[in-house]
């Protein structure tokens, strides 16, 4: 998944905020040089209200599960919308959510969920099987714009009805046997097909509210959710409301009654909000770099694991970035480590694999590492020694300190020991977006979190045709790998199978890997079930607010000791060993 980091602030007030946050800054220190310890960096009492406040990001491209692909958006998606299992929220193991129950046949490839019979639309509908048929169906429609298609290629015929290969959807694997029962046929046993649907794109939509309404269906007086909140108001580029849905199948456990998510993508703005106590939650990857030094000592500061990766993506099909020798010597030419101890002081993992690090039996292959030599003689190699006659290229990147940071760093390396020129060009996330899905760019700024926790997360997405590519990179051998992959029921082979097509996507070097992130949050002392996990998902159904002194009691300060050590120490998450990363 796209993980949207940085942007630009929108807020009124922006400037006092930021003094607001140097002015506290300089008194920390004073105060810390004195001997005397601030505890927590926001504030420590509840607002009156069962009411959780946090920055989300980027304003939503869209409220339609289906069709969304950011982070902030998914994060908004399942507030309104629930799928036949849930994440647990410390762990992530799929629960039971529209569906009561679920087994899977002898053969391995045929599941069957039972739904249950009291979960209702906010309209007051019943949610069925029927439900979960179109809405599937429908993302897999031809016609239908959706960027996560090919998580449902696993599915039987999937694939072939997505790409018109057969008309008729009735041999896709997606079947209403009844109301209740829903049945999904997959091409190949998937071990982690149940963790999968815990996805936005297989959440569920109202079928009529979308027939009638259309691209409208979304507004808030329009939408029709199942999930455990419903949107009361959006103020576009401000805010999304959301109160509890009391008609939730599982409402006596959703202790909050409203939320508040301001659409606000500015890292400084965003710890400046929660600094003043406008938020209780300031999620991760939105902690700037050069703030880290100064605030990591916090107790609400918490940091872990995670299944994310930063990287460059290049338009294959142009010169000079269509030869491959070209794309190495880039990649050579970048100081990983110089840019983790100096751009994110400290904060960031450099990495030079496609996979990120902490898959415990995951072969890796050799990855990418700081080679100037090396890059030197693959420049020459493709023609352009000392980088002679070698054209100006252009990166683009989302707008936002560190990822400019970051590219003056590389632009830098490139210049000294390529001598090569680098232009930076920003853009606000829809306009950056827009460029990249339609490959309108020559080099861009990336990042991917895993959508599950395997290795073929991170590669799948550079399979031929992918929409998440985003680079017009095609590679046979590439492609039969991975699908050599998903055909293996051996785990360890299945592995190796990966790694090969790792190496295969390294030599190529469509994408640049630049270092691995990890979870670096800041969460009030009386917010209770925002847990750390590897894909940095948080059920927000599961949250509450402690009041009095069971607001700093026991359950968090254990927590927050758990929270510290797991910076340096891996952890076993759902068959892989996650790491420490990098933040944002």
């Amino acid at each position: 998944m796209d993980r949207r980091t940085q942007g630009r602030a929108r807020w009124p007030a922006l400037g006092l905020l930021l003094l607001l946050l140097a002015v506290t800054m300089i008194l920390w220190r004073l105060r810390g040089s004195h001997g005397h310890e601030v505890e927590y960096f926001g504030r420590t009492t509840p607002p009156d209200e069962e009411v959780f406040r946090f920055a989300n990001g980027a304003e939503p491209e869209t409220l339609d599960p289906g069709l969304l692909s950011g982070q902030p958006d998914g994060r908004v998606a399942r507030l309104l919308f629930e799928g036949l299992v849930t994440p647990d929220p410390e762990t992530l193991v799929p629960r039971p959510g529209m569906a009561k129950s679920w087994e899977l046949a002898p053969d391995g490839v045929t599941y069957l969920f039972h739904l249950r019979t009291d979960s209702r639309w906010t309209n007051g509908d019943r949610v069925t099987a029927h439900d979960f048929e179109w809405s599937w169906l429908r993302l897999l429609h031809p016609d239908t714009p959706a960027r996560y298609a090919d998580l449902f290629y696993l599915i039987r015929n999937a694939r072939a009805y997505k790409k018109k290969e057969i008309a008729d959807p009735a041999p896709v694997g997606i079947r209403a046997l009844d109301d209740s029962t829903f049945q999904v046929v997959l091409e190949v046993p998937t071990p982690y097909f149940l963790q999968l649907l815990t996805y936005h794109p297989f959440l569920p939509v109202h079928r009529r509210t979308l027939e009638t309404w259309g691209d409208r269906w979304t507004h808030p007086e329009h939408i029709v959710g199942n999930g455990p909140f419903r949107l009361l108001r959006h103020r576009q580029n401000d805010r999304l409301e959301f109160e509890k849905f009391p008609g939730y199948w599982d409402a006596a456990r959703v202790r909050l009654r409203r939320i508040v998510c301001y659409s606000v993508d500015d890292p400084s703005t965003m710890l400046s909000m929660y600094r003043a106590g406008m938020t209780d939650w300031n999620p991760s990857g939105y902690v700037p770099a050069q703030m880290i030094p100064y605030i990591q000592h916090y107790a609400d500061y918490r940091t872990g694991p995670y299944l994310a990766l930063y990287f460059y993506s290049m338009v294959v099909t142009e010169p000079p970035l269509d030869d491959p020798r070209v794309r190495r010597a880039l990649a050579y030419a970048i100081d990983r480590e110089r840019i983790a101890r100096y751009v994110l002081h400290g904060s960031g993992a450099p990495w030079g694999n496609i996979v990120p690090h902490g898959f415990r039996d995951y072969p890796y292959p050799e990855g990418v590492h700081f080679d100037p030599e090396r890059a030197r003689r693959l420049l020459a190699d493709a023609g352009y020694p000392g980088g002679q006659g070698f054209p100006a290229v252009e990166l683009l990147f989302n707008t936002g300190e560190d990822n400019k940071k970051i590219g003056e760093a590389v632009q830098a390396m490139w210049k000294e020991h390529l001598g090569i020129d680098l232009r930076l060009s920003s853009q606000e996330w829809a306009s950056y977006m827009r460029a990249t899905v339609e490959c309108r760019y020559q080099i861009a700024r990336r990042s991917w979190i895993g959508d599950y926790m395997d290795p073929n997360s991170f590669l799948a997405i550079l399979v031929t045709g992918d929409g998440n590519s985003r680079t017009r990179w095609s590679n046979a051998r590439f492609d039969s790998l991975v699908a050599a992959a998903g055909r293996e029921r051996e785990p360890v082979q299945r592995l190796q199978l990966l790694a090969q097509a790792e190496a295969v996507a390294l030599d190529a070097m469509p994408f640049i890997p630049i270092y691995a992130y990890c979870n670096r949050e800041f969460v009030a002392p009386y917010v209770r079930g925002i847990h750390p996990t590897a894909l940095d998902e948080h059920p927000l159904k599961y949250v509450s607010l402690a009041r009095g002194e069971d607001r700093m009691g026991r359950a968090h300060a254990g927590e927050e000791q758990a929270l510290g050590s797991a910076a340096e120490d891996s952890v076993a998450v759902g068959g892989a060993t996650t790491g420490t990363g990098s933040g944002r």
